[in-house]
């Protein structure tokens, strides 16, 4: 069949092996982790790597993030993890298996283990299904949580090894990435029970459901012609009041998220081969679309079910398609996008390090400045200092030459010795005002921020690079970063004074109303402020080799916008509780159009933003 034939494109399966005899060598001792006893070691695993990671949180998730952990740098190390990891997880399954089928004498052969190409990618395989054999569901639970149970043992053995070597070692990555592979891409995946991996196999025992993806479509099947087409005594797929409630949930949730992920899997597949991506699309549009409406209509036409039912089953089917495409067509919806953006003050001014030196005392970031009070860095400058003293010196030196000169009524002389005290005399002034400058105070009144400066007290600083901001926070605004779409849509499609929502990041009982007052003329690769790129916390991607974290991967639009109360006056009232570099999210209305074409829209901006490039 079609469908089966594209299904199998995207999970390609080649057996290799017959792991049996393998398994049966060595079950006596790999068997042990699913007794008891191993199964009190595997928490005394978890316990101990748990406490390894207690105090490096902070690094760990920052390790963690995405550009991280899909840099060019680290996919080989990525890739090797993930092949070494999921043939263990293998033999977790088959180990496990082998174990019980041996207790119950029933069951437990495994003869099949292979290569699965997994969105085009190699993954190792086993055919544990002679599980079924065994009677007691427990068992089989344990079997199909096999693989997950193992990884998970492997990645508390690789956070211990991790939290002990130093970041940047060979080792250090390579567990950093076996760690990361065997605990969280496990869980997201293998432990997700809407796809049919080993969450799925556990749910459906431990509700007692065989069968249960494909049993839930026939119960939604059963609703249709019972209800809608009145069809007399229609197959009922669900034998309890229990098994009706997890047929439609399941159903419904597993139906709409795989379509998620298999269109996730295309623009993957597209964004690496395009010409086999959009082969693969017009696959998936065949296979989820045209084949079910097809099979759907000739259904409708001859199936002897609708004998005495037939034009009702028409008649209900045209009309829900009719409302349906009435609903998304010819209704208008409000169209919303966010965006995400930062409490700015009125002015602020870069404070940047005036010569080489060591940074020697910083004022606490947040406090009140003024260019007449007290430094707000003091640097020394050894090298600096010395030169000021020698010269000094050497200045003072001439002096008395010159005063003896005097003495001796020798103009000759003192001619000679002026223009060398002129000389110091410059050298000595430079050298002040550099040490002067050192003692750095704010260019402008307001607020010190430097939230990290204090850290690097004792530290090494170059001439030029910045040190902290002052912020004049006499007025407050936010500036928002719209994608290139949303934003050439505020500049095009809505004027200025649009009025916006606002809600804090994080906080999102802190909300309030806005008013855009200036979207930038054209989009932009740089952002207004560090702290909203992904590496600080934001949401925007960043180039990876911009040293200044600012440059984004795509183009954006930088929003102004500021703050007025519920009503909209002209007035501005004073502000919620915020603080200068917050994190905000702007909702913006875009006015009102029909779903289909708020969809069509987006698909057609999907397109251009990740194939553009590759056409």
């Amino acid at each position: 069949e079609v469908g089966s034939y594209f299904k199998n494109l995207l999970f390609i399966r080649i057996p290799l092996i017959d792991p049996d005899q393998f398994l049966d060598r060595w079950v006596g001792l790999f068997g042990l982790a699913f007794t008891w006893l191993g199964f009190g070691v595997w928490l005394a695993l978890l316990a101990v790597a748990f406490n390894f990671l207690s105090d490096k949180w902070a690094e760990l998730f920052a390790a963690g993030g995405a550009q991280q952990i899909l840099s060019g740098d680290n996919l080989i190390f990525l890739y090797l993890s993930f092949g070494l990891i999921k043939a263990v997880h293998e033999f977790g399954h088959g180990f496990a298996c082998k174990k019980y089928g041996r207790d119950a004498q029933s069951g437990g052969e495994v003869h099949t283990m292979g290569i699965m190409f997994l969105v085009l990618m190699p993954v190792p395989y086993v055919d544990a299904s002679s599980s079924w054999a065994l009677r007691n569901k427990w068992q089989r639970i344990i079997i199909a949580m096999g693989g997950m149970y193992v990884e998970l043992a492997i990645a508390a053995v690789a956070a211990i090894v991790w939290a002990q070597t130093q970041p940047g070692t060979l080792v250090n990555a390579i567990c950093f990435n076996i760690m990361f592979v065997a605990s969280v891409s496990t869980v997201l995946f293998n432990g997700n029970p809407l796809l049919r991996y080993d969450a799925y196999y556990i749910l459906s025992d431990l509700l007692e459901i065989p069968n249960l993806s494909q049993r839930s479509k026939d119960y939604i099947y059963y609703l249709v012609k019972r209800y809608a087409y009145k069809v007399r005594k229609p197959r009922n797929p669900a034998h309890t009041t229990g098994e009706r409630f997890w047929l439609i949930g399941y159903g419904i949730t597993s139906s709409i998220y795989r379509v998620f992920i298999c269109a996730a899997i295309l623009m993957f597949i597209a964004d690496k081969l395009l010409v086999l991506g959009a082969l693969l699309a017009i696959g998936a549009v065949v296979t989820w679309v045209i084949m079910p409406i097809g099979k759907w209509i000739n259904y409708l036409v001859t199936s002897p079910e609708l004998v005495r039912t037939r034009q009702r089953a028409v008649a209900v089917t045209v009309s829900a398609l009719v409302a349906v495409f009435v609903t998304i067509g010819g209704i208008n919806f409000e169209e919303h996008a966010r965006a995400e953006a930062i409490v700015q003050p009125k002015r602020e001014q870069f404070v940047y390090m005036p010569d080489d030196g060591f940074i020697n005392h910083v004022l606490p970031t947040n406090i009140e400045v003024d260019p007449d009070g007290d430094p707000v860095v003091i640097v020394r400058n050894i090298v600096l200092e010395t030169r000021l003293k020698t010269r000094q010196a050497e200045l003072n030196e001439l002096l008395v030459r010159d005063g003896k000169a005097l003495a001796d009524q020798n103009p000759a002389l003192r001619v000679a010795i002026a223009s060398q005290i002129g000389a110091a005399k410059d050298d000595v002034g430079d050298l002040r005002n550099r040490v002067a400058r050192l003692a750095i105070r704010a260019p402008i009144k307001g607020v010190w921020y430097a939230p990290q400066l204090d850290k690097r007290i004792g530290a090494f600083v170059r001439k030029g690079e910045p040190l902290g901001q002052v912020l004049d926070i006499s007025e407050l605004h936010l500036q928002a970063v719209a994608s290139n779409e949303v934003g050439g849509r505020i500049k095009i499609t809505t004027a200025e004074d649009l009025a916006v929502e606002i809600r804090a990041k994080g906080a999102p009982d802190i909300s309030f109303f806005g008013r855009v007052t200036h979207v930038a003329p054209a989009a932009t690769s740089n952002l207004p402020d560090p702290s909203m790129a992904i590496h600080s916390g934001g949401a925007i991607a960043t180039k990876q080799d911009d040293r200044s974290g600012t440059q984004t991967t795509e183009h954006i639009f930088k929003v102004r916008i500021e703050y007025f109360d519920e009503k909209l006056d002209d007035d501005r009232v004073t502000l919620p509780d915020v603080r200068v570099k917050q994190r905000m999210v702007v909702r913006f209305n875009l006015g009102e159009s029909p779903l289909m074409f708020q969809w069509w829209r987006q698909l057609r901006q999907l397109v251009q933003r990740r194939f553009t490039g590759m056409l």
